[in-house]
Parts: structure tokens; sequence; C-alpha cells
């Protein structure tokens, strides 16, 4: 055999061992890495943070020792190398071998016969085969260490997810708490199209209103199942348990509230945090402004867009036309250029009326606005409505009224629209009791107990201006006054029944205020002409200047009002003694105290969070607590610029 086929068949063998030698180190040393971590897991659970980067940890190391191998064998691939190695193994070739590779003079024939007789067969056979079988036997160890592993333990360390933590290692006692570890899973409702989420020991669970919630944890074949119970508010959960594992079921109300965990001597707190699905951002962007029109004709191009936090269903340009003169006047709505964004964020709407075809005559109003809805199917729909923007068709037969003072009577009609559009969503509140469930139907109940009072307040005001039309020199009670006084009585038992949600009952005065206000809309109205002409008073030269001395009774003081943000800041005071001792106490009182804040003090919320999460971390929540505590101490801020009270500023 010729001296260069014998030292490439060298080379092949060589080259052929340290790639299988080095594949198998590499193998062997991801391995190793991650029995390492499993070990480490084992004795105490790594966070999901850190078990996250072992794969590709181990990963990197293998290839970084393959390379490592790889490179001390490179001379493997270099036939002069390669030679001298075999001139190492056989020292009888004297240099024989390297010199027949490289020389083509006299005398290469005889090296090569030297070389043919010098070498053995297979000399190369028990050095490579040593090699493979040490970096085999690394290989095998490792891999015997990591199948000695709980199948848990692999598990959390090759596919880390959020929520493992129930698969690590626990120490079986009946003494310890099966409060933890806990795992939340929070389900957003259908209509946000959003993934569930996994926390491990949360401390606030954050969602929106009607997400499902499911906790679980293990060790519920530790003792008896009865001795675990989860209160929210004063409603006590469903506790049930499969094999090990115990879970309790709950939905994310409407306000924030605390859950409390208990099992034996053990608590644990959690505070519920709904975020509100926001209403759709509408916007009307054409046309930019009211007009007027001596003509109905041509073309009005429309424009708006919309937005939710969410996604939008549908969106619409909303028309209404109103018709008629004096007393009577006939209402026409219209919809238009529709669209449905199919869960978007973001829509554009475009239209174009022709204003010969709207039946528009003299003396019209044309109102127009963009209509966005959600697809909150929980506590909504949401409805998002723009500014409304108004053309008027000019109506000669105007150009000579006189202008009527009483502006309040303007008012009236739209007043008995509003009532009448009340009725009707307390009609369909009642009838969709069952369907939406509780939480939702005492919501929108008092959410129109607040519209009911509003619109109260705003009859009242109407009534104040037709009793005291003092520019007209008039004073007293009307006809159109004593009616709205009818209405605005009946308004104010119905906005007591659904602030306590008795929409049934709040109903019967609801029907006997819209009676009131549409019998008022067809009666007689009194029009008062001419206006008394105003005086200035220099208030500087009258005031204090009266020679009439009030004779004014003692009067009782008034009781003070409870003060939310003073309890708050007086039970973080009676907290603050525990932050040198620390413990699950003080973290479960901030955990209470912070949920309250959401909705009395919101301001103080972040920071009583943060010195929360630095309880957990071991920090000291101190500077976080004085801060939050400065926040509920501020109740008020000075404006400066404001001038004192004079006659002219």
């Amino acid at each position: 055999m010729r001296a260069a086929a014998r030292v490439g068949r060298a080379r092949r063998a060589l080259v052929t061992t340290l790639l299988v030698a080095s594949l198998l180190r590499a193998l062997a040393t991801a391995l190793a890495l991650l029995l390492g971590f499993g070990i480490l897991d084992l004795l105490a659970p790594l966070p999901l943070a850190i078990r996250g980067i072992v794969a590709p940890a181990a990963a990197i190391g293998g290839l970084l020792v393959l390379a490592l191998c790889i490179s001390r064998g490179r001379h493997a691939f270099q036939l002069t190398r390669v030679a001298l190695y075999v001139e190492e193994r056989v020292p009888a070739l004297e240099f024989a071998l390297v010199t027949a590779l490289g020389g083509a003079g006299l005398g290469t024939e005889a090296l090569e016969g030297v070389a043919d007789r010098a070498v053995p067969e297979g000399f190369l056979r028990r050095p490579l085969a040593r090699v493979i079988l040490v970096a085999l036997a690394l290989l095998l160890v490792s891999l015997a260490g990591w199948a000695t592993l709980p199948a848990t333990i692999r598990a959390r360390i090759l596919t880390p997810v959020a929520g493992d933590v129930l698969l690590a290692s626990r120490v079986g006692a009946p003494a310890a708490s099966r409060l933890a570890p806990l795992v939340v899973r929070v389900d957003p409702p259908g209509y946000a199209g959003r993934p569930a989420r996994m926390l491990e020991d949360p401390v606030t669970v954050v969602g929106l209103p009607g997400s499902r919630i499911e906790l679980r944890g293990r060790g519920a074949n530790l003792g008896a199942l009865d001795s675990l119970v989860a209160l929210l508010g004063n409603q006590i959960l469903r506790v049930s348990a499969v094999g090990d594992e115990w879970t309790v079921s709950l939905r994310m109300p409407q306000t924030a509230i605390a859950l409390r965990l208990a099992d034996r001597g053990f608590a644990r707190v959690l505070a519920l945090e709904p975020f509100p699905d926001q209403p759709p951002a509408v916007t009307l962007t054409a046309p930019s402004r009211d007009t007027t029109y001596l003509l109905p004709r041509g073309r009005l191009a429309l424009a708006g867009t919309a937005q939710d936090d969410i996604g939008l269903v549908r969106a619409e340009f909303e028309l209404m036309h109103t018709t008629g003169s004096g007393e009577r006047f006939d209402i026409r709505r219209i919809t238009l250029g529709a669209v449905s964004p199919g869960g978007a964020t973001a829509a554009a709407l475009r239209a174009t009326i022709l204003l010969d075809t709207m039946r528009l005559g003299p003396g019209d109003v044309l109102h127009m606005r963009v209509v966005a809805r959600d697809g909150n199917d929980v506590s909504g729909p949401g409805e998002g409505a723009s500014d409304t923007r108004t053309i008027r068709i000019a109506d000669p037969r105007a150009r000579d009224t006189v202008q009527v003072i009483p502006a309040a009577v303007a008012a009236l009609d739209t007043t008995m629209l509003s009532e009448r559009m009340l009725v009707i969503r307390a009609e369909t509140l009642l009838v969709q009791r069952r369907r939406i469930g509780a939480p939702a139907f005492e919501s929108r109940s008092r959410v129109l107990g607040q519209q009911q009072g509003m619109l109260r307040e705003r009859v009242e005001a109407i009534i104040a201006e037709l009793e005291t039309a003092t520019e007209v020199g008039f004073t007293g009670k009307t006809e159109a006054s004593v009616i709205l006084g009818e209405a605005a009585a009946a308004m104010k038992l119905a906005q007591r029944d659904l602030a306590e949600v008795r929409v049934k009952e709040a109903l019967p005065a609801m029907y006997r205020a819209l009676k009131s206000l549409e019998k008022l809309r067809n009666s007689e109205r009194l029009y008062l002409r001419g206006v008394f002409p105003k005086l200035v008073v220099d208030l500087d030269k009258i005031r204090l200047k009266g020679t009439d001395k009030a004779g004014v009774g003692a009067r009782d003081p008034r009781p003070p009002l409870p003060d939310s943000r003073a309890a708050l800041l007086d039970r973080l005071d009676r907290v603050l003694p525990l932050v040198a001792r620390g413990g699950a106490g003080l973290r479960d009182s901030l955990i209470l105290i912070r949920v309250d804040a959401l909705t009395v003090a919101p301001d103080a919320a972040p920071a009583l969070a943060r010195a929360i999460d630095a309880i957990g971390a071991g920090r000291s929540p101190a500077p976080l607590l004085a801060a939050a505590r400065r926040t509920l101490l501020r109740t008020a801020e000075a404006v400066p610029g404001l001038s004192p009270w004079r006659s002219a500023p």
C-alpha cells in the first residue's frame, strides 16, 4: 500500500473517531447540565424564569464542548500531522512514512517498503476504541442520572410552562400547607378573544369582569377537604378535588374584592382586581361643524372613526330627522354606512347622503353622529357615540319671530325622550335578568338609577327656571311647573328603587313620570315677550351697607361626612408596627387595604402594590408605605393664581 493511501486511511479513521467522540461528549455535557438543574429543582423548586433557560443553556453547552473537541483534534484533518501521529505510534518507521509521503526522488520505493513492513495491521483500533468508549461511558452515566429523576422534574426542566409549579417535589408531611404552591388560571370572556393566562403564587389576579378564574393546589389527600375554605366576601366557594389536586372556580367580579383562603392553621389572601371593558371611543370627522342650508340640495360626505380596547362588533352612522313646528314635531331615525369590524380594535366609516332624497323641508333639523358597539356580552355591549353635528334647513317664516325668554321649554321634549328611553331600558333589563346574572343586573340597575337622578335634576332645573323668570318680572308656580313637579317626584321614587336594585317596583313611578311629561308636551305653553333691562351694580359700593339686622336662629351643626380615605389611613397606621416583624400577616393586611384603596383611593393603590411586591422579594416596604401614607393624606390641592372674592377679577 502506498504511503499516501496508508496515511489517508488513518486520517479517515481518526476523523470519524473524532466526530463520534465529540458528539458523544457534547450529548453527555448537555445531559449533565440538565441533570444538575434537575437535582437543584428537586431540592428546591426553581423559578420559571430560570427553568426557561435551562434547555437552551444545555444545548449551548453541548455545542461549545463539540466545538472544543473538534478544535483540539483539528490536526486529524491534515495528512502530515496524521503521518507524524502514526510515526509516534510506530517508532520502527523512523520517519520513513513522513519522508515517503513528502518526497518523489530516489529512494522513495525503499521507503515505501519500510513503511509496509513496519506498520502493523489495525494498530489504531485499540486507541480509537478507547476514546469512543470513554465518551460513551460519560454519556451513559449522564443518561442514567437523568433517567433516575422523577418524570415531573424532567417535564419541568425540558418543557417549563407557567403553572407547572404543582409538578415540583413536595414533602408529603400532613402538617404542610395546601395553599402553597398555588396556580391561578384566568380565562377571559369569549368575546375578548384573548388566551388564558397561568399565574404562579400571585398576590393580585387581574382580569376582565366575567373572566373564569380557577385556583389549583396540591395536598387534597393530606387532610379533610372540609378544612380547606375559600371565602369571597361573604360567599363560601365550593372546593373540589381530583386525586391529590384541589380546585376552586369563580368568576371575576365587577369590583375589586379580596379572596381569602384558609387551611387549618394556614391562611392566604388574593386580591381580585377587575379592569373594566371601556366603551368604544368614537369621532365624527366630517362634517366638522354645524351648518345651515338655504335649500336641502347636494351631497353631504360623512366620515368617522371608532376605536375599542378589545374589539369592535358594529359601527354605523345614526341620523335623526326632526320635522314640524310649534309644539308638534316628528322624529325619524335613520342608520347607514354600517360596518362590521369583526373584532378589530379600530374601524373607519365613510358614507354619502343626498339631501335631495332626505325629504327635508324648511325648518327641519338633521342630527348625525357615529355609534359603535363592542362585543361585551357580560356587562354590555358597550356603546360609544361621537359628538352630534346638526344640519338645519332655513325657514323663511322664522325671520320675524320673537325670542322666547324661558329657554327651558326647549329641553322638555328631549327630557321626555330621555325618560322614554330609560323606561325601555328598564323593561329590557327586567326581561334579561336571568340571562345576564345577578352581578350584571345589579350594576345596570344602579347605572339606570344614576341616569334617572341626572334626568330628575334637569327637570328640577327647568322648574326653577319657569318659576323664577325674573328677567321678565315673573315669579311663582305655573301650570307647567306643577306638572313637572309631579314628574320630578315620580323620578325620585324611581331613582331610589333602581339604586336598591328593585327594577320591577321602579317601573310604575317611571310610567307616571313619562305620563306627566307627555301631558306637558301636549298642553298649551305660555311664551313671555320682552326683557327688562339689566342693571349694573357696583358691588364694592353696596356690599355691607345694609341696615337690616339678620334674625337667624341657632342651627345644629351638620354631622361630618364619612371620610373613606381617613379610614384607610387609620388602617394603614395600625399595620405599620408590623413592618419591623414582617411575616405573612403584614402582606395579607396590605392586600386587604389595597383592595379597598382601588375603590376609595386609587391614587394610593400603586404604592401599596409596590410595597407588597417588596415584601415578596425580601426588601423593606417602609419607604413605599410612607409614600402610600403621604398619598392618603393628600385630600385637597391649592391652585395658585385664583383671586380673592371680589366684584371683579
